[in-house]
């Protein structure tokens, strides 16, 4: 989900890694206005698994991106069997 001023717009990602690669996709289901064009990451993650540094692209837009996970919430999941990430809990910067 993506905070605007007081609203939120639901966002789903897919994408793959390999090793400390990744590659995902956003898009926002229903894509009203500012939101009907996907974004595409590509970066790496870190040794610790708690933190992807990378690429955004947008049309003919792009620029840099970090993701960091707080590692208290790493642990919580990681005891969670089948758990998802809670993406909800990760901040973009």
């Amino acid at each position: 989900m993506v905070s605007m001023g007081n609203r939120t717009i639901s966002a789903v990602l897919s994408g793959t890694h390999a090793g400390s690669s990744v590659d995902f996709t956003k898009t926002y289901p229903g894509g009203e206005w500012g939101y009907e064009n996907p974004v595409d990451y590509v970066g790496q993650l870190s040794s610790d698994g708690l933190s992807i540094t990378g690429m955004w692209s947008l049309l003919d837009m792009n620029g840099a991106f970090e993701m960091h996970r707080d590692a208290a919430e790493e642990i919580k999941l990681s005891r969670t069997e089948g758990a998802e990430a809670d993406l909800a809990k990760t901040s973009v910067r």
